[in-house]
């Protein structure tokens, strides 16, 4: 499989579009505003901490969208934190 850094940003935001599909539609919800309103316009850390989103467990990224828990990761708790403020703000 081809790694997401080497393809280009439209091919990244096509594949990255079925991972968004989850069995929790809360966690959809978050991953796919992300995905359509951030994704392009986000610099490549940003497109890959997303990446690194996409591998965890359904179960684990609806407790982190839904406030009940955050990630151990520093880095992934931070950007965390930072996606669920901007997929809430309108606009």
């Amino acid at each position: 499989m081809t790694p997401p850094e080497s393809l280009d940003i439209a091919e990244q935001k096509r594949r990255f579009h079925w991972q968004c599909r989850r069995g929790a539609s809360e966690v959809e919800v978050v991953l796919n505003a992300y995905l359509e309103r951030f994704f392009e316009v986000d610099d490549e850390q940003r497109r890959a901490r997303f990446a690194r989103l996409l591998e965890c467990e359904d179960v684990d990224l609806l407790e982190w969208f839904t406030r009940r828990s955050e990630p151990e990761d520093p880095e992934l708790r931070a950007f965390v934190a930072e996606l669920l403020d901007r997929v809430a703000q309108k606009g």
